[in-house]
């Protein structure tokens, strides 16, 4: 009787051992598929955060050049102002030098 007794727990911690080993099984390859998981996700995050940095300094350089380009078109209209000031003045000194010219 003890015997059996004896049989029955050995088979009982057999079938424990077992199923123990099946949920060490079952958990690392859990882990695995979840360490796989992350890798992937930590690859897509980089991805889309490089595409969002590209995008970003396309836009950015974007807004250099039409700001560069509305300095550039004010500058441009500032020469042409000083250009016409500059003109009117050298007609008026030229009138000066005439008139002090024709004086002498």
């Amino acid at each position: 009787m003890i015997n059996k007794i004896i049989e029955e727990v050995k088979e009982a911690e057999n079938l424990a051992d077992k199923i123990i080993k099946e949920a060490e099984d079952r958990a690392i390859k859990i882990i695995k598929e979840a360490q796989l998981d992350a890798e992937k996700n930590k690859e897509q995050a980089k991805k889309e955060t490089l595409a969002k940095g590209e995008l970003m300094i396309v836009k950015e350089e974007k807004m250099a050049r039409e700001e560069a380009k509305n300095i550039i078109d004010k500058s441009i209209k500032e020469r042409e102002i000083i250009n016409k000031k500059a003109m009117a003045k050298i007609d008026k000194a030229v009138e000066i030098i005439i008139k002090r010219v024709v004086e002498l």
